[in-house]
């Protein structure tokens, strides 16, 4: 294994294991953090449109059991990952702070670039030689309007989206954009600046 490789693979672990700390720890300052209404009403558009976005993936996702080439897999090859950039995002967009836009779109690069690079190789072990073809004709992050030329017209699934977990996350979310509304609105603290 190279030096860079054993580096992502030793960044990918430490990441799996703090994740959820990390992120609760984040959302937790960000509470205290936001005070803008209007940044608020901005950032929850996007993280709405962000988890539909992921939802749609989700409903027809069968991970790693069948060849999803359906639904928004047959524009782009991560739906799931774009999704869940632009729901990020809408919270990061709520701190109404460019500098804190660019970290995070930075360490969200990053991170897709090693976790994408990681799950490819892995789906072309799996699928071969189909997700070779599907590469070739379907970009990565970039969606195209013709759909891939092997696609199904398969419909959402709720049991998908169910196995996928984005029901819960859905609701998550609602909880989130609550918990920092009332934060807002009724308590109007925010930190000096």
């Amino acid at each position: 294994m190279s030096s860079i490789a054993a580096t992502e693979e030793r960044v990918r672990r430490a990441f799996t294991w703090w994740r959820v700390p990390l992120m609760l720890a984040a959302f937790l300052v960000l509470l205290a953090y936001l005070h803008d209404l209007r940044a608020f009403w901005w950032g929850s558009v996007l993280a709405i449109l962000g988890q539909a976005v992921q939802t749609w993936a989700g409903s027809h996702l069968h991970k790693d059991t069948k060849f999803t080439i359906s639904g928004p897999y047959s524009h782009v090859r991560n739906p799931m990952y774009i999704g869940r950039f632009f729901l990020m995002l809408g919270f990061v967009i709520m701190t109404w702070e460019p500098w804190v836009v660019v970290v995070f779109v930075v360490l969200y690069a990053a991170y897709a670039h090693m976790r994408v690079n990681r799950e490819e190789d892995r789906l072309c072990v799996i699928f071969a030689p189909d997700y070779q073809h599907y590469c070739g004709e379907i970009r990565r992050w970039l969606p195209r309007l013709r759909p891939y030329s092997k696609s199904e017209s398969r419909r959402a699934s709720w049991s998908c989206v169910q196995e996928n977990h984005e029901e819960i996350h859905f609701v998550g979310l609602l909880i989130a954009l609550g918990l920092i509304y009332a934060r807002i609105t009724c308590v109007p603290w925010h930190w000096p600046q």
